[in-house]
Formats: structure tokens, C-alpha cells, sequence
């Protein structure tokens, strides 16, 4: 098989694999550096550091990059700075698209992308695509990391100042954040705030497991958002086949939390008896290895972009 370079370039991470055709596989390195706003350039920068550090050539380089707004990158830029590593191919696309691949590979449906943000990727078996979500914490990725963190903290903050229910968030924000009064600074202060609160959702699906009300609550608001982000995607899609419709995921919030899987298979099953929640086949890096050989017919091919070079 050819030597490929596997990337997924998340928001909180990177991870990749080279897989040689000198039959060594070398999986799953991580870099935990995240791309900003140039997730092209960070991919030409890392994948030329993993390149160098394990002395290796390959064929191809594959990667689902986070920030492309569902666009599929600028291929020729990453190509012409990696082609000394013997690189002739490079194939990008947003993660989200990765994610699709990774859950279903080829198959319709509809797959939930949830990390700090969501996006819902749809699919039939023709040429019908829809992109649902991704606009950013700003105004956007209702049922994510943030939007949970953040209903999280505020429920917390609310507790403190007698405005909401008594709730073990607030001591969970004071021992992962600081004391209640300085929390609001803190995060105004931090250039990682958008992280830092993404990173409190795990704490508020941790108490919604332990029976915490009002994280329950804030579960169960997260789990409606996802199951109405599948629903309009599959609705603009379209339903081909008029059978079952598989739902999945990627990205580590859903793989993690069992608490939010099933209230979203509740959710799913109260919009349309026809959604079945459908556990991912694979993984990001995954997705990217089959970014390589999709189909120019298959929806998603929209958007991948390639770049090959002859030398």
C-alpha cells in the first residue's frame, strides 16, 4: 500500500499515524498544540516535525482539519511545503468530514462531529448533502463542550448569588476554576477561555451521572440541541430510502459520556422513531484514510480538496 501521513487537527489537539509500506506502523502520536487560525499552515508545520522526527517518506498526506468552516482547505500550499518528504498527495477536509467517514465511512446517515463545538454532517445515497451547525461558541454549537460548560459555570455563579438551585457545580467551577467571585475575571483574563470552559462540560455530565438536578437539567438541554442539529440535517438531506436513519458521532464528548448518549437517544427517538443512535466504526485518523479513496460521486466529495504533484 502506499506510505500515508494520517492527521485529524482538532480544536483542543492533534493526532497522527504514519502508515508505511515498509509494513511498520507508527500510531496515534499527539500533539497537543492547537492550529489557531491557519489550521493549513499548522498542518504543513506539524506534519514536517513528525516527518523529520521519525526520518520517514510517505506518498500521501491525509487530514480533517477543525476551523475550515466546511470548506476543504488550500491542499497546494500544504503540498508544496512537505514535497522534499517525497509527498505527492495531499487530501484536506473539515473534521467534520473525517468524523462522518470515521462513523458511518460511506453508508447515508447522519453524523453528530461534538467536541467544544457540533457539527451535523447528512448524507443520502445520491448527491444530497447537509451541513447543519458550526458557527462558533459565538452563535453557534448549541449541545458542545462550551455550550455545556458554560450553562455549567452559570448555573454555578447563579447558585452562589441565591438566583438558581443549591447544585454541586459550584463547587466543582471553584475547584476547577477558583472561588466563585473571581471566576468571572479569571475566564476574561484567560486567552484559552473558550477551553477552559469547554473543558467544565466533563464536570457538569460527571454530576448529571451522580444525580446532580440541576446538571441533569443542563444534560438533558444539551441532549435536545444534538437530537434537533441530527433532525435538521437529515430533514435537509432527505430521506432516499424512507427506512431507518443511523445516527453516530465523533469526537471525544459523546465517546466519553454515556450520560449524554443516552439522553440524546431519547431525544432522537422523540423527534422521529426512525433515528437509530449508531456507535462510530472508526476513528478520526480513520476518516482521514478514507478521505484517500473517496469516490468523486459520493456527496462528500464536495468538500475534499486534493493536490498532486508528478516530481
Amino acid at each position: 500500500m502506499p506510505s500515508r501521513l494520517l492527521v485529524d487537527v482538532g480544536q483542543t489537539g492533534t493526532r497522527l499515524r504514519i502508515e508505511s509500506d515498509a509494513a511498520e506502523t507508527i500510531d496515534d502520536d499527539t500533539v497537543g498544540v492547537r492550529p489557531g487560525s491557519h489550521p493549513e499552515s499548522y498542518l504543513a508545520q506539524v506534519a514536517h516535525e513528525t516527518l523529520s522526527r521519525h526520518q520517514v517518506r510517505v506518498d500521501t498526506v491525509a487530514a480533517g482539519l477543525s476551523g475550515l468552516q466546511g470548506a476543504g482547505g488550500d491542499a497546494e500550499s500544504v503540498l508544496d511545503r512537505l514535497v522534499g518528504f517525497g509527498v505527492t498527495h495531499v487530501v484536506l477536509a473539515d473534521d467534520a468530514v473525517t468524523g462522518y467517514l470515521a462513523a458511518l465511512a460511506l453508508a447515508p446517515g447522519v453524523v453528530l462531529s461534538v467536541g467544544t463545538g457540533v457539527v451535523a454532517l447528512a448524507t443520502t445515497g445520491d448527491q444530497a448533502l447537509a451541513r447543519v451547525n458550526g458557527w462558533g461558541h459565538l452563535l453557534g454549537d448549541d449541545g458542545g463542550g462550551y455550550w455545556i460548560g458554560r450553562a455549567g459555570l452559570h448555573a454555578a455563579l447563579c447558585a452562589f448569588d441565591g438566583r438558581g438551585p443549591r447544585t454541586l457545580l459550584l463547587d466543582a467551577a471553584a475547584a476547577k476554576i477558583g472561588p466563585a467571585q473571581e471566576i468571572g475575571v479569571t475566564l476574561q483574563l484567560d486567552p484559552d477561555r473558550v477551553r477552559t470552559i469547554a473543558a467544565f462540560a466533563k464536570d457538569v455530565l460527571d454530576l448529571a451521572a451522580g444525580g446532580d438536578r440541576v446538571a441533569t437539567e443542563i444534560r438533558a438541554a444539551a441532549a435536545a440541541e444534538l437530537a434537533r442539529n441530527a433532525d435538521a440535517a437529515a430533514r435537509r438531506a432527505g430521506d432516499a430510502a424512507g427506512g431507518q436513519i443511523p445516527v453516530s458521532w465523533s469526537g471525544s464528548l459523546l465517546t466519553a459520556q454515556p450520560v449524554l448518549r443516552e439522553a440524546l437517544q431519547l431525544e432522537l427517538a422523540r423527534l422521529d422513531s426512525r433515528y437509530l443512535l449508531t456507535p462510530p466504526g472508526g476513528t478520526q485518523l480513520d476518516g482521514a484514510r478514507l478521505l484517500t479513496d473517496l469516490p468523486a460521486t459520493h456527496p462528500l466529495a464536495a468538500l475534499v480538496r486534493r493536490a498532486s504533484s508528478d516530481s
